[in-house]
């Protein structure tokens, strides 16, 4: 599934952004520093940390005994390289530059011995595959692990979401490895 997730685009004047969301479920106004245009909030969204908001918005507020019909998400642009997918829009890495002038290919431009045995037969490399994968989604899982920069949005009645401008970088963090966030492909006005 996230390996068949789209780059960001533009269509129909919106943009289509493939994210990991995170429904706000509680936005409070609290004290603040900052001058008298500039509000803060204190911002708690499903799978991740507390944070603090300051923006010059006024949004409304609401927790879970005060509920509102008004939908906010917290999302995580999503960035294909997490996955370690190799990128095709340049050379590949073992090629030189002096490699593009010809069409000529052998085993040993790819590293590769010309051996009547092939290690795929032995069961080593299935194993080692099976390894390397694993390995792949433990780090896949402590990089989203990691903080990030991350947008508020809210809902319009239309069902798209509107980019809540914030006076400093929102940097969210999830709360353990299952807090991910919701996969998805939101439409912003």
């Amino acid at each position: 599934m996230l390996r068949n997730m789209s780059a960001p685009r533009f269509a129909t004047q919106r943009l289509h952004l493939p994210c990991l969301a995170f429904n706000v479920r509680e936005v409070r106004r609290v004290r603040s520093l900052a001058p008298e245009a500039h509000f803060t909030y204190r911002v708690k969204a499903d799978g991740l940390h507390n944070l603090l908001i300051t923006t010059e918005e006024t949004l409304v507020q609401f927790w879970p005994v005060r509920p509102i019909e008004q939908k906010f998400v917290l999302v995580r642009p999503w960035d294909r390289s997490l996955l370690e997918l190799p990128d095709f829009s340049g050379p590949p890495n073992f090629m030189e530059p002096s490699d593009f002038g010809h069409d000529t290919e052998s085993e040993e431009d790819y590293g590769m011995s010309p051996s009547p045995s092939d290690d795929r037969s032995s069961g080593h490399s299935v194993n080692q595959e099976v390894v390397d994968l694993e390995s792949r989604a433990l780090r896949l899982l402590v990089r989203l692990g990691q903080p990030f920069s991350a947008f508020l949005l809210a809902q319009q009645h239309s069902g798209e979401y509107k980019r809540i401008a914030s006076d400093h970088d929102i940097i969210g963090q999830v709360k353990d490895a299952v807090s991910v966030g919701d996969i998805r492909t939101i439409k912003i006005l």
